[in-house]
């Protein structure tokens, strides 16, 4: 079974940083749409939603986890 890396739930410490933060930061809001929008895609494929190979699968979360550990360093940047 796949699940979202839904980073409310994964840094819940951080959610209402996270959501000031979007609102008034448009570069920190298309990070984290860009982590959301990898997220969503490979939940689909390892969902079966669409045919990938696993080099394909394995960039793309490699890719998702540098998204978020970008994310984690401007929410905690002070």
């Amino acid at each position: 079974m796949t699940a979202e890396h839904n980073l409310r739930e994964e840094f819940r410490e951080y959610g209402d940083a996270l959501t000031e933060r979007r609102k008034s930061n448009p570069g920190f809001d298309g990070l984290v749409g860009r982590y959301q929008d990898l997220d969503k895609r490979i939940v689909d494929l390892e969902s079966g939603n669409q045919s990938f190979d696993d080099e394909t699968l394995g960039r793309l979360r490699r890719e998702r986890v540098l998204l978020k550990d970008k994310i984690v360093q401007e929410l905690t940047d002070r």
